[in-house]
């Protein structure tokens, strides 16, 4: 019997991210992560410093954490 783990990315507040696809572009700071059973759970500082919110497809699936907050 083989048994497969599928790493899970643990986004947490104070993780500093940025799309995977397009590493030159800027960064952002998550700064409040809710329900993660929530379709939009993730805080976002944007470079332009408005917070946004995103759906954690993008944010687990299509991003990358640069500096952990751990």
């Amino acid at each position: 019997m083989l048994i497969v783990t599928k790493w899970k990315l643990s986004v947490q507040v104070g993780d500093l991210i940025r799309e995977s696809a397009f590493p030159d572009d800027s960064s952002g700071l998550i700064v409040e992560v809710k329900d993660r059973r929530l379709r939009v759970p993730y805080a976002v500082l944007c470079s332009n410093g408005k917070i946004e919110w995103f759906p954690k497809k993008y944010i687990e699936g299509k991003c990358e954490i640069i500096s952990a907050s751990r």
